[in-house]
């Protein structure tokens, strides 16, 4: 999912955005605000600098969020924060995760390919 954020600099062509993996939605107890629970990606930096695709894909490269400990930066948001969903291309590197199945991919892989190509509109909201 592509969300909206904020207290995000002018550091690369999403600005203000983040990728995120949904895990849940809710709605708390005594609000009519539904909110959802998501999992965080960072952008890595291609020819050191966070504004260039790959130059072979002409996409980006995400991976998962994670703290010190290796355990998966999360937050709590409101759904109206969320633009636009995201595709991801599990980016395998020399070999693939021997596991690794279509309801796999998600949770063994941790870097993967922001498709820019998969929707007309998301291909000029991240080309611009």
């Amino acid at each position: 999912m592509f969300y909206k954020h904020a207290r995000l600099s002018n550091s690369h062509h999403c600005t203000g955005h983040l990728v995120v993996q949904l895990h849940m939605r809710f709605c708390p107890i005594c609000s009519d605000l539904l909110a959802v629970y998501v999992q965080s990606f960072n952008t890595v930096p291609q020819h050191g600098n966070m504004n260039n695709p790959n130059a072979g894909t002409g996409m980006h490269l995400v991976q998962c969020a994670v703290r010190s400990n290796g355990s998966r930066i999360g937050d709590v948001i409101p759904v109206t924060q969320i633009c636009s969903p995201a595709h991801l291309i599990p980016h395998f590197g020399k070999e693939a995760h021997p596991r690794l199945t279509s309801k796999s991919c998600y949770e063994l892989s941790s870097d993967f390919w922001l498709n820019k190509y998969w929707s007309k509109e998301f291909y000029y909201a991240l080309s611009t």
